[in-house]
């Protein structure tokens, strides 16, 4: 078959051979016209690996229900790769955004890629649009690619573009892209981000998790100036406080996540660059960037100052993803920090988020030797060179009132009997 010609949805998914490695993009990535064909028909894909970085609130498709005797490899527990919910079998990779790409970078590591690009241009070129992320680590690392030509998706000004001979078919598609609405902050949120507001000046460039503290973080950075964006991802109240010319310094991302609108504003941003993981994520190039702040959320964090963003209890429903290479590209970076920033308490007030140590049957996301700053709505406190018995007052000072008291006694109680919990 010549390279680039284009194919129905159903020829496409026939080129990935019999136990092949399939890379299927995630976020605006996300192939549909492929993956419904290939859900159509059990018999199409057998014995598959299916990888790809598919983002929680994003992309929720169980991909493990495609096919026969189909594993999933991925980074995130979504909605349909969560366990216990998804069809088939679903491999957790405990991989940072960084391991992750160096994996498929690895030549023979994908056999076929699957992923939405551009219309083409004169210049016969395809791009990936506001969604960079890991497609070009796959194709540098051999991958056969297939682009899904998405008339929805918007090019962008400065972004990672290919000729056309590099793919081994094209098809054509209007499927509607994948969405993403993290939804009003709450109180807690936004008296977080009230404080985050306050460690952030001019020379400083930002990274921020996605979700709600993305959104309240950046309405309070409208009108001011001197700023940087380097992160993984876009959404939320970007675009107001990028019109309001906060970024002087300019704007890296992976991807942008929202809706046709939000998509198509960024895609007209002057200052906004797309950039691979190999570069956002990489950290020669974070350790690079002066004033570099990461701001992310997590889920609970002990007194040691070690944190879970991944388990709900004895369910995941996340992943390590890129929060800790920022982390440490953040303590790298000459006058840079990172923030890490959760509510005080769940369940209406009943359980606190700040514990005298994690859970002996999950794993931890972030070690006590990478904590810098902890935000919740009654503080924050600087952990960065500070002892074991530092840190646990300066925790327990910004729990939740009525859990200060009895975190209290059982640090104290732990220690009279040197039962010391976990380490990080």
């Amino acid at each position: 078959m010549q390279n680039g010609h284009k194919v129905s949805a159903e020829s496409a998914v026939r080129l990935a051979c019999r136990g092949s490695r399939i890379y299927v993009a995630g976020c605006l990535g996300e192939p549909s016209a492929v993956l419904d064909v290939a859900s159509a028909d059990p018999d199409l894909w057998q014995d598959m690996r299916i990888t790809g970085v598919h983002v929680p609130g994003v992309n929720e498709r169980d991909l493990s229900a495609i096919g026969r005797r189909t594993t999933v490899e991925t980074i995130f527990a979504t909605a349909g790769l969560r366990p216990r919910r998804s069809s088939g079998r679903v491999e957790l990779m405990p991989l940072h955004y960084s391991t992750y790409e160096a994996w498929v970078r690895s030549a023979g590591t994908i056999d076929i890629a699957y992923f939405n690009v551009t219309k083409p241009r004169g210049d016969g070129t395809v791009g990936l649009g506001p969604s960079a992320d890991f497609t070009p680590s796959v194709l540098a690392g051999g991958a056969g690619a297939v682009g899904i030509i998405n008339t929805n998706l918007p090019d962008v000004p400065d972004g990672p573009r290919y000729p056309l001979d590099r793919f081994e078919a094209f098809v054509e598609s209007g499927a509607a892209m994948v969405g993403y609405d993290a939804g009003e902050p709450d109180a807690p949120t936004e008296a977080i981000a009230e404080l985050i507001r306050a460690q952030i000046g001019a020379g400083d460039t930002i990274q921020l998790g996605l979700g709600k503290l993305q959104t309240a973080v950046l309405r309070r950075l409208e009108g001011m100036r001197g700023l940087g964006f380097h992160g993984g991802m876009l959404s939320g109240a970007f675009i107001e406080a990028n019109r309001s010319g906060a970024f002087e310094l300019g704007v890296t991302s992976g991807v942008a996540l929202g809706h046709a609108d939000f998509l198509a504003e960024v895609a007209r941003q002057p200052n906004v660059r797309f950039r691979p993981v190999s570069f956002t994520h990489a950290a020669g190039v974070l350790a690079n960037i002066p004033n570099l702040v990461s701001i992310n959320s997590v889920l609970e964090i002990d007194l040691y100052g070690q944190a879970n963003a991944e388990f709900m209890g004895d369910i995941q429903v996340s992943g390590h993803g890129g929060m800790v290479d920022f982390v440490r590209g953040a303590r790298a970076s000459a006058g840079g920090r990172s923030i890490l920033a959760l509510p005080s308490a769940a369940r209406d007030g009943s359980v606190s988020r700040i514990v005298p140590s994690l859970s002996s049957t999950n794993p931890i996301s972030v070690a006590r030797s990478d904590i810098d700053l902890v935000a919740t709505e009654h503080g924050i406190v600087n952990l960065r060179n500070m002892g074991t018995e530092g840190r646990a007052e300066a925790l327990i000072s910004i729990a939740a009132p009525q859990f200060r008291d009895r975190l209290a006694t059982a640090w104290h109680g732990r220690h009279k009997t040197n039962q010391h919990g976990r380490a990080g």
